[in-house]
């Protein structure tokens, strides 16, 4: 059985989200027939980049044949490229060109790209190579030269919800709440792929009540409670109770760069919430609200609620950026969120 992600993946250009100008240029080099040589499709994981890079090749070829497609992660040595290039020098036998999609290509050696470099900038006729990559900037600049780049973005909750509602109404699903898919979409950081999947998830679980209650249920989402804890814990100083969430995470195996990452959004939308007072404008459920209200109604002025969390929001963006390559995430966590939780000159607040 094909997982839904696979089932609606788009197969022509019309069908991808989000990404109108990249479709559009490809589309205008088709009608031209005029290829680089090279291509690199860049963004955020479950974008589109593959996605995108499979219907460009069979556009090339006229439907004929199928590209030959690589992880880069798996074959990212010397010998590896060798072999892609030795292949490369080959004419295809199924279409005009032989196309080559080099999935996680950032995980290429140095050593690699320098054996692929030769290749890249003279390639042999009618080959075409098409890397995919979340981290651009790990390629080596001579790379990056020589190759046409589109940098995908995130897709916005709105088209994904949409996304979703189709997909729902094909499938048979009974839709419970408005805020069921709304959660499913806003939660999914841009990624078209993680929403459906997570839809898939709660679908399993009951397809006949797709409901907020089993959508938190079902995808474990430990920011709906845990955050508010920490968010409260933050604010009354409480460091035993910090300590232990994060011990808590890090013993239940939790990845903390990902805890980082969505505490991040969570804040955000306390911010959004204080400033606009709407449930609306955040991705939260509406449900939600009352916890919403107490953990923001920290002083006595709306604008002072604002720029705690503004504060809290900045000095999250700080801790993510630290957690980067650490090689002690815990540590640097558990060093960051008490100094939050031990004292609140880091807002820059001051009250009578």
């Amino acid at each position: 059985m094909k997982s839904l992600a696979v089932k609606y993946r788009p197969e022509t250009f019309d069908q991808v989200l989000g990404q109108e100008v990249i479709c559009k240029i490809l589309q205008r080099q088709l009608e031209l027939k005029e290829y680089p040589n090279c291509y690199l499709f860049a963004g955020p994981s479950g974008d589109g980049k593959t996605t995108i890079a499979r219907i460009m090749a069979k556009a090339i070829n006229g439907g004929v044949g199928y590209p030959i497609e690589i992880d880069g992660a798996s074959n990212n040595g010397v010998d590896n490229v060798r072999s892609i290039i030795e292949e490369a020098n080959n004419r295809s036998l199924d279409g005009e060109y032989k196309i080559f999609i080099i999935d996680e290509c950032h995980q290429i050696t140095t050593a690699g790209w320098n054996a692929f470099l030769k290749c890249i900038e003279e390639p042999p006729q009618y080959t075409i190579f098409m890397f995919c990559t979340t981290d651009p900037q790990k390629i080596p600049a001579t790379i990056l030269n020589r190759v046409m780049k589109f940098q995908l973005t995130r897709v916005s909750a709105e088209l994904i919800l949409n996304r979703l509602n189709d997909i729902a109404q094909s499938e048979g699903y009974v839709i419970k709440d408005d805020e069921a898919l709304k959660y499913i979409a806003y939660s999914s950081g841009g990624s078209v792929r993680e929403s459906i999947t997570n839809l898939e998830r709660v679908a399993f679980y009951d397809p006949l009540n797709i409901s907020i209650d089993n959508v938190v249920k079902v995808l474990g989402e430990y920011e709906v409670d845990t955050f508010f804890n920490l968010t409260n814990a933050i604010t009354d100083k409480q460091l035993n109770i910090i300590l232990n969430i994060i011990e808590k995470l890090y013993i239940d195996g939790k990845s903390l760069t990902t805890f980082i990452d969505k505490y991040l959004d969570f804040i955000l939308n306390l911010l959004k919430y204080c400033i606009f007072k709407d449930m609306n404008v955040t991705s939260l459920p509406d449900s939600l609200e009352d916890r919403v209200q107490y953990a923001t109604g920290i002083y006595p002025t709306q604008e002072e609620n604002a720029n705690y969390f503004s504060a809290l929001a900045n000095e999250v963006l700080k801790l993510k950026n630290a957690v980067r390559g650490d090689s002690n995430i815990k540590f640097t966590i558990e060093t960051a969120f008490v100094h939050l939780g031990v004292s609140n000159d880091w807002t820059g607040i001051t009250t009578q």
